[in-house]
């Protein structure tokens, strides 16, 4: 369940971004590009994350 949360969020950013950059920056940049960064960020951040967690706590 916490994985499907951190993927809406995700989306939800990537769609905001996307908003921007197509609306006030007048760039023409799809969707699922921006998603695909977006996710692949998220994702490593998750993991840096609970690779500290781990090494702090210790299992």
């Amino acid at each position: 369940m916490f994985i499907l949360r951190l993927l809406i969020a995700a989306l939800v950013v990537s769609y905001l971004i996307w908003l921007f950059n197509t609306r006030v920056m007048g760039k023409n940049v799809s969707l699922s590009k921006i998603a695909t960064y977006v996710l692949g960020a998220t994702f490593v951040i998750f993991l840096v994350l609970s690779g500290l967690s781990y090494l702090v706590e210790g299992s």
